[in-house]
């Protein structure tokens, strides 16, 4: 069984890299995101457009957190824009909604709030500490 995680790069020049993610993200596809963040994550910061996401687990959560401490280590950040209903939920039932800059949209994230985390009430932007 072949598994493909398309995942398209928007850059634009002296701003974060921004990636689309599409698909399921799981044990399958891992690596697929892994490797494609690591290709980009020399721009300190890299976004993750989670709008085609249609599935998480465990270890799709797992890369994500892995690619958000090398980021974090090498002085970047890895924010998440747009996550699904579901996809908040895993976040917030795990606690991993708390160490990650969450963005209701990607246009959210050029508001100027990078380290920004969404407000869940609210959805506005609100900045707050990067915790490790």
């Amino acid at each position: 069984m072949i598994s493909v995680l398309p995942i398209h790069t928007a850059a634009a020049r002296g701003r974060p890299s921004a990636l689309k993610v599409t698909g399921a993200m799981g044990l399958a596809t891992a690596s697929v995101l892994e490797q494609a963040v690591n290709e980009v994550l020399t721009d300190r910061t890299v976004i993750l457009d989670l709008t085609g996401v249609t599935f998480c687990d465990s270890s799709g959560l797992n890369s994500l957190l892995r690619l958000r401490r090398r980021a974090q280590d090498g002085g970047g950040q890895l924010a998440l824009a747009a996550p699904s209903r579901q996809m908040m939920r895993l976040l917030s039932i795990t606690g991993a909604a708390t160490v990650f800059a969450i963005y209701t949209s990607l246009a959210e994230c050029s508001c100027g709030h990078l380290g920004a985390r969404r407000h869940e009430s609210s959805g506005s932007c609100r900045t707050t500490r990067t915790m490790r």
